[in-house]
C-alpha cells in the first residue's frame, strides 16, 4: 500500500452536532487509494509547533474527496475547527489497515462519539455493495447526535442521558436489535475505550465475532515512534516484542478481538 503526503484543500468545514465537526477535503491521491477503516495524519496548521500530528479516521472517500468527523479536544482540533473553504492542509495517508470479512455473517456496526467516522465509512461501503446490515450510533446526549433514528432502515440511535432514539448505551441497543436478527452476526465497532471494552467483554461472553477499531494516541502514524503499542494475545514461548505487541498505526487500527488482551 502506498502512503501519500498531500496538500489537501478544504471544501467545507462545519459544526454538525454539539462540539462535533465535519470537514470535506479535496485529496485525490488519498481518496483514490483509501479504504473504510483507514485514517490520515493531519498537520492542523502550518505554524503548528507540536511534534505530533492529529490522526483522524476517514469518514468517506469519493470523487477525489475525503471527509473526517472530529470533536474539539485540544489545541490541534481547535485549529481544525477554524479551517475555512480553500484553506490548505498538510495530510499523510491512507494509514493503517481496513475493516475485513464483513460478508460471511450479518454485520452489526456500532459507533460511539466521533468513533462513528470509520463506522459510517463502512456503513456506506456496505450500502453501496448491497450488503444488508444494522447500524447503531451511540452518544451521551441528544445534542451529540447528527444522525436520525430510523429503525425501518436498520439505523438505531442510542442515547445515554436523554430519551432520544433508544434510551441507554450501545450494548442496550445491541441486545434489543439482536432479538430481531435470525442469522449469525458479526460486530464492527469504534468509539471511546469504555465502550470498546464493554463490546469486547460482551462479544467474548456471547461468542460473537467482533472487530474493533482502536482509538489511541499516535504520533508518527507509520510505526517508527512505537507510541501506539497494543498488547496482543500470543502463544506460550513466543513473547518476542512483535509477537506480544502490535502497533495500532500499522497493524491496526482494526483488530479482531481474538488478537487482543483485555488490556487494550
Amino acid at each position: 500500500m502506498k502512503i501519500y503526503s498531500e496538500i489537501a484543500t478544504v471544501i467545507s468545514n462545519k459544526k454538525i452536532a454539539d462540539n462535533i465537526y465535519e470537514a470535506f477535503l479535496f485529496s485525490p491521491k488519498i481518496s483514490k487509494s483509501s479504504h473504510p477503516g483507514q485514517f490520515i495524519n493531519i498537520l492542523p496548521s502550518y505554524d503548528w509547533n507540536n511534534v505530533m500530528r492529529r490522526p483522524m479516521s476517514i469518514a468517506s472517500q469519493s470523487d477525489d474527496t475525503i471527509s473526517i468527523i472530529y470533536k474539539i479536544f485540544g489545541d490541534g482540533t481547535q485549529l481544525m475547527s477554524e479551517w475555512e473553504k480553500d484553506d490548505k492542509v498538510d495530510i499523510i495517508g491512507p494509514l493503517g489497515n481496513q475493516w475485513f470479512d464483513y460478508e460471511d455473517k450479518y454485520p452489526i456496526l456500532i459507533g460511539g462519539g466521533v468513533g462513528i467516522a470509520p463506522i459510517l465509512n463502512l456503513h456506506n461501503h456496505l450500502l453501496n455493495n448491497g450488503i444488508v446490515h444494522s447500524l447503531i450510533c451511540g452518544a451521551r446526549t441528544r445534542d451529540e447526535h447528527f444522525l436520525d433514528h430510523h429503525p425501518e432502515k436498520n439505523i438505531f440511535i442510542s442515547t445515554d442521558m436523554d430519551d432520544y432514539g433508544m434510551k441507554g448505551n450501545v450494548i442496550d441497543a445491541l441486545e434489543t436489535i439482536l432479538g430481531d436478527i435470525s442469522s449469525s452476526v458479526k460486530i464492527f465497532a469504534c468509539g471511546p475505550h469504555g465502550m470498546l471494552k464493554g463490546i469486547y467483554d460482551y462479544s467474548i461472553k456471547n461468542n460473537y465475532n467482533c472487530q474493533l477499531a482502536l482509538e489511541t494516541i499516535m504520533a508518527c502514524g507509520i510505526g517508527i515512534c512505537q507510541g501506539c503499542t497494543i498488547e496482543k494475545k500470543c502463544l506460550e514461548n513466543s513473547h518476542t516484542y512483535r509477537n506480544k505487541y502490535a502497533l495500532a498505526c500499522i497493524d491496526g487500527p482494526v483488530f479482531n478481538i481474538e488478537e487482543l488482551t483485555d488490556a487494550f
